[in-house]
């Protein structure tokens, strides 16, 4: 789960928008192969805050308003994460691209792909990132 905040910039050539995005990730857990541990399923779970984003969106139609974004942030785990050489502070990044379709004056749907990583940024005696792919839909209040 996130909880989001954007926030218009500016406008941009041929009808694109830059927006500010920050986010708090209250809770996330990860299910995964642990490498260190012979690829044992493994969970661990933390908290987040990504306050360094950008979203650049593209509004045509009430149906059809493509986006790009990108956030950076840390998260703190329960245990080193994601193996026992790596920390508990780490740094994350994504990229995330989509469609936002308006649903009323308060409400939108986003339909897209997100690329996560996950990494200490060599502040631990390794540095094991974790990488996930996936599709999202989510749905906003404003």
């Amino acid at each position: 789960m996130r909880i989001g905040f954007q926030k218009y910039i500016k406008e941009l050539n041929n009808g694109f928008s830059l927006w500010y995005s920050a986010g708090i990730i209250p809770y996330l857990h990860f299910d995964y192969p642990k490498r260190d541990a012979n690829d044992r399923r493994t969970t661990s779970s933390g908290f987040g805050f990504s306050p360094a984003g950008f979203l650049v969106k593209k509004y045509h139609s009430k149906w059809i308003t493509p986006f790009a974004q990108t956030t950076g942030g840390i998260i703190l785990m329960d245990e080193y994460f994601p193996t026992d050489k790596g920390r508990k502070l780490n740094f994350t990044f994504d990229i995330t691209v989509g469609n936002v379709f308006t649903i009323n004056s308060f409400s939108d749907l986003s339909l897209g792909y997100k690329f996560h990583h996950i990494s200490n940024a060599q502040t631990g005696s390794e540095n094991p990132g974790l990488d996930s792919n996936f599709l999202f839909l989510t749905l906003s209040f404003h």
